[in-house]
């Protein structure tokens, strides 16, 4: 089935019923009347997109769709293919399945996510698989991969998950950080990894460390090796060999929380 923006939204619009499990189930007639909020404004489905079938198994969502929020919410299954960019609180509470984005994204991307896969090819906003705020955990499965850049508080409160930035990030990555893997290839803001519990922080440019982590080591991680691979092989980030074989800068923090988590960083 495939979706296409017809109609710019003047206010924020939330379309959490924009899932694979439930479009593909209905027929079209059923689909545009799917109701979504403009606002505080119930209306249809169809007063924003036109709706078609398609030759792909897969969900299709294209247009301009920055107002329109909660794509993927609490998606379990299925593949959704989205041509433009996109609104906050994509895939939130997704536990499977597959959301592949051509373009960028808006804040609060997967919070609560528990499993499946988000792809970005352009840039992603603040607080991308945070905690909500008062919840002391953010995702606790999963994978993100994105190829741009991101703003301020990626990871924050990760409980579990893979999430990989082509490009640059804000402050306070993996701040407050559970478990999971961050790997980051451009430059880093400040605060990297403050008050995090466990987990793994990987950076290719070289970061402020802060004064609560303490140095151990030179080495290689052979795990990233196998990260390594699998996004040459599905993703346009650039990896040259030097990285990929490289040695890293092992440092233990934070020392607030017992010194229980890892910054690596390239040893250029």
């Amino acid at each position: 089935m495939k979706l296409k923006l017809h109609t710019q939204p003047e206010v924020p619009t939330e379309a959490e019923s924009i899932t694979p499990a439930i479009i593909n189930s209905l027929k079209i007639k059923e689909i545009e009347k799917i109701k979504i909020y403009h606002g505080n404004r119930e209306v249809h489905l169809a007063d924003f997109f036109s709706v078609s079938n398609s030759k792909s198994t897969s969900l299709e969502v294209e247009g301009d769709m920055h107002q329109i929020k909660y794509l993927g919410a609490n998606m379990t299954d299925g593949e959704m293919h989205i041509e433009g960019d996109v609104g906050p609180h994509l895939g939130s509470a997704m536990s499977g399945g597959f959301i592949k984005v051509n373009g960028s994204t808006g804040d609060w991307i997967a919070p609560e996510m528990s499993g499946g896969r988000i792809h970005i090819t352009g840039n992603g906003g603040h607080c991308i698989a945070c905690a909500y705020r008062g919840a002391s955990k953010g995702v606790s499965g999963g994978e993100i991969i994105i190829e741009g850049n991101v703003k301020n508080e990626l990871g924050h409160g990760m409980a579990n998950a893979t999430i990989v930035v082509g490009g640059k990030c804000g402050d306070f990555t993996g701040v407050n950080m559970n478990s999971g893997t961050i790997l980051t290839f451009g430059e880093m803001g400040i605060r990297t990894g403050a008050g995090m519990k466990r987990g793994t922080i990987i950076c290719k440019d070289n970061i402020e460390i802060l004064p609560t982590f303490s140095y151990d080591c030179l080495y290689s991680p052979v795990y990233l090796k196998l990260l390594l691979k699998y996004l040459i092989d599905n993703t346009e980030i650039k990896i040259d060999k030097e990285f990929a074989e490289g040695l890293f800068h092992r440092w233990s923090g934070d020392a607030i929380e017992m010194n229980r988590g890892e910054l690596l960083v390239y040893s250029a």
